[in-house]
């Protein structure tokens, strides 16, 4: 046996792990009973017990160094080299009793999560929320860093992200888009939101829309299912199992079809990932920007846009006859991009969505130096709501307890979703100088074009590359917010008109 083949033999082990593991927190979130959280609780710590110890075995160091000296490893070899060296040197850092502890803690936190978010009362998960942010800035300075420390959690999410990349990044959407969003305000143009809030949208319309739009844009459902869940997430194993769920409310229709869209993104990502590569780093998805990308993608800049209304709009008045008489695609299109400071961040417009992203990621980072703590958040939260968005919100439900994040202890997550819709303007952008017209495509429902040059260009890509490098294949250039802005400021232009 080769040195190559040795190392990937122990590395499928440690991936059949992770593929249980993400299981029972799939079902953790979906079907559990409340009373097995504890039970629950226990196999998982048992497991990322398991596959810690595994991933720290010193045979796994020996095999890295032969094979970081070998020359003739060919460009996926030389990709799973890297990734594995790379969760390899963080795995030894962390010591076996802090895996475990906080693999424990994250079951019992979300439990406390749900509960606190469905009773509006911040108290019931504060003593969790505060040991959860004890152990995550303890993880990352176990992990080192060289700058701050809130720098360790950023690369777990994004190879290589700091927070010396990211200011001047949110700088620049600040200063570019929070000009359009007061211009749009200023204007005082609003759709007629009248046929969305005057009627009541029932739960099996909005599942069956949901249903038929994930299935037309390409997610295999014999590969794959839809849930419901307290937070919208995708999960699975494997790109034959790969599993999404949304959440439904009879007031508000966009919440569950975008959700879905949202998520079913996550899921073609999935789908699409290189077969021959299963149970290998490099055919992993790139990072959490890349997946954002592509949800982001197909919820906003194909879901949100005229040529997708005009070609759902027939769905809409199968589903719900009623509430659908006498509205066009245009207003359509017009309601589902309405611009307007809100509270709920799956919830918000392309717009104002970033803005709820820097309120995170500034409270995070604030969190994690220690320059605030966990009696804090609520008070900061609606200030800083206030300051970016102009409001305020009525209850710690629409606040500080409307993300599922916080109790994973996913510290520096959120920066990878405004990464994910600078990435995604950029590959559309690309997409659409190969494709021609795109939005006659969409129009005409043919989502297989886009959807095979997203395979092509990034799904089959795996994590051969770093996820910049993989952009700058994709694409022709290096990361960038110019297409995003560019992009935003044509649709905003067209909705209302300035």
């Amino acid at each position: 046996m080769t040195a190559y083949s040795e190392l990937m033999d122990k590395i499928k082990e440690i991936d059949l792990i992770e593929q249980i593991n993400g299981l029972l927190g799939w079902d953790q979130e979906v079907m559990m009973p409340p009373k097995a959280a504890s039970l629950r609780a226990e196999q998982m710590a048992w497991l990322s017990s398991s596959g810690h110890s595994k991933m720290t075995d010193s045979r796994i160091g020996d095999l890295l160094i032969t094979l970081e000296n070998d020359q003739k490893l060919n460009e996926i070899e030389r990709g799973n080299v890297r990734l594995i060296r790379n969760s390899y040197d963080k795995a030894i850092k962390l010591p076996t009793d802090f895996i475990i502890e906080i693999s424990k803690h994250r079951s019992k936190a979300m439990v406390t999560w749900t509960e606190a978010r469905s009773k509006d009362d911040f108290s019931i998960f504060r003593d969790d929320l505060k040991k959860m942010i004890d152990l995550v800035r303890l993880e990352a300075d176990y992990l080192g860093y060289e700058e701050l420390r809130y720098d360790a959690l950023l690369d777990n999410y994004e190879s290589g992200l700091t927070v010396s990349r990211l200011d001047p990044l949110f700088k620049n959407l600040r200063e570019n888009v929070a000009p359009l969003i007061k211009m749009v305000i200023k204007n005082g143009i609003r759709p007629n939101m009248d046929w969305v809030d005057k009627n009541n949208w029932k739960i099996p319309g909005q599942e069956s829309l949901s249903q038929k739009v994930s299935e037309s844009i390409g997610f295999d459902f014999a590969a794959g299912r839809r849930d419901a869940s307290t937070h919208p997430f995708c999960g699975g194993p494997n790109p034959d199992d790969v599993r999404w769920t949304t959440r439904y409310s009879d007031t508000d229709p966009f919440g569950s079809l975008y959700g879905s869209m949202h998520e079913t993104g996550h899921g073609l990502y999935e789908q699409g990932r290189p077969r021959e590569l299963d149970f290998q780093p490099a055919g992993k998805a790139n990072g959490l920007g890349i997946h954002e990308s592509q949800s982001r993608l197909w919820e906003n800049q194909v879901g949100r846009s005229e040529a997708f209304c005009e070609w759902s709009l027939p769905l809409w008045k199968k589903y719900f006859p009623d509430n659908m008489k006498g509205v066009s695609a245009k207003d359509l299109w017009r309601s589902v991009n309405l611009i307007e400071p809100s509270l709920i961040r799956v919830e918000a417009d392309e717009a104002t969505y970033n803005l709820h992203i820097m309120i995170r990621y500034e409270i995070e980072k604030m969190l994690i130096s220690g320059d605030i703590e966990v009696d804090d958040l609520p008070k900061v939260w609606n200030e800083m709501y206030d300051e970016f968005l102009g409001i305020s919100a009525p209850n710690n439900a629409l606040g500080v307890l409307q993300d599922v994040h916080w109790s994973m202890g996913a510290f520096g997550y959120f920066p990878t979703y405004t990464l994910g819709n600078l990435y995604s303007a950029q590959l559309l952008n690309a997409a659409r100088k190969e494709l021609g017209d795109i939005e006659a495509q969409i129009r005409n429902g043919n989502f297989s074009p886009l959807l095979n040059w997203m395979r092509d260009k990034v799904h089959s890509r795996g994590s051969i590359l770093e996820p910049a490098l993989l952009i700058e294949e994709a694409t022709g250039s290096l990361p960038s917010s110019d297409e995003f802005v560019d992009y935003l400021r044509e649709k905003i232009n067209d909705l209302y008109d300035l």
